[in-house]
Parts: C-alpha cells; structure tokens; sequence
C-alpha cells in the first residue's frame, strides 16, 4: 500500500512539473475570448457605417431638394433613386425617409407650419398640409422656409442577429435653407 502511495505521489509530482500541453490549454482558454471581440469590433465597425450612411442620406436628400427652386413628382422619385444607391450594399427598403418644407409665419418664427412633405418607403411620419411643425430655435426666420430631411434606418446586426433578435433604429435629422428661393415649391404646391 505504501509503494502504491508513493508511486502515485511521483506521478503527481512529474504531472505537476510537465510542461507539455500548456500553450495547447491557454489557446485553449483565450480562442473563445478573442473570437467574441473579433466578432464584437466587426459589429461594432458595421453599425456605424450604416449610421454614417443615414447621415449621408438625410444630408443628401436635403442638400439636393434645397438647391431647387421646384420639384416634380418624377424628379423626387430620381432623388429617392440617388439615395437609395447611397445606402447600397445595405438594404434600401429598411431606410425610411421624409422629405417637408417648412414655413414660417411672416409675423412669428414659432409659428411654423408644412407647406409639402414627401415619404419615401412609408416615411419617418405622417406630415399634412399645413400642419404645425416644431423646429429648434434659429433654424428658420419670420417669413422663411427651411427643408427638412428626417430618415430612420432599422439596423439589424449582421453576426449577432443568430442571438439577439432585435433591431437598433438609426435616425437622423437635418435642416436647409432653399438657396435660389425663399421655399422650394413642390408638384405644383405653392407655399404662399
């Protein structure tokens, strides 16, 4: 019995003082680790590139609406053509955009009402005619109009999406003064 103790206390021991194996165990232990930040940065990098074509688009779309002094139908339908290639490879029917003129009262900047909107893939919402629109202090003066460009992406993660069945909505919003007009009529709408 004795032997027997002996002999299995000088195998731990040599068990113990083995090196063998032990780069094998720690890449082992740390694989898991390193994959799950790998795929975490290629998430991370994914998301704001998409959130920097949002951008884009809202900045675009207002920028190529602001430098008319009209819009038709058909010519709209080619801007939303020129965003939707924006967005590319990304999914173009996830973006929604809206498009508004906004107008301020000649007697009152707060008073600000929509003269047009227009909604590309059901749009960020729903704006009538002359309704009433809030805009942030100083965006617009009495008597002026200003575009506004509101988009909204629902972005699903493109690894993480097997495990986490959510979407994060990416929006942004931007406003431009019209540069040859004092508004930017729109299909005939004439925002007097």
């Amino acid at each position: 019995m004795r032997k027997l103790v002996h002999q299995s206390f000088g195998r731990l021991l040599r068990f113990r003082s083995d090196k063998r194996g032990v780069a094998a165990i720690e890449f082992a232990m740390v694989v898991p680790l390193m994959l799950m930040m790998f795929v975490g940065a290629v998430e991370f990098s994914q998301a704001i590139t998409v959130d920097r074509r949002v951008s884009q688009v809202g900045s675009s779309t207002a920028d190529l609406v602001a430098r008319s002094k009209s819009l038709t139908a058909s010519e709209m339908s080619g801007i939303m053509d020129i965003i939707d290639e924006l967005v590319k490879p990304y999914d173009h029917t996830l973006l929604k955009l809206t498009v508004l003129n906004v107008i301020a009262a000649p007697d009152d900047v707060n008073n600000t009402t929509v003269c047009w909107s227009y909604s590309h893939n059901g749009g960020t919402g729903s704006y009538p005619n002359d309704s009433s629109y809030t805009l942030p202090t100083g965006v617009v003066e009495a008597g002026d109009s200003v575009i506004v460009a509101e988009v909204e992406y629902n972005y699903t993660p493109l690894i993480f999406d097997y495990f986490i069945k959510t979407t994060k909505k990416l929006e942004d919003k931007f406003y431009l003064k019209p540069r040859l007009s004092s508004y930017v009529k729109y299909d005939g709408n004439d925002c007097t």
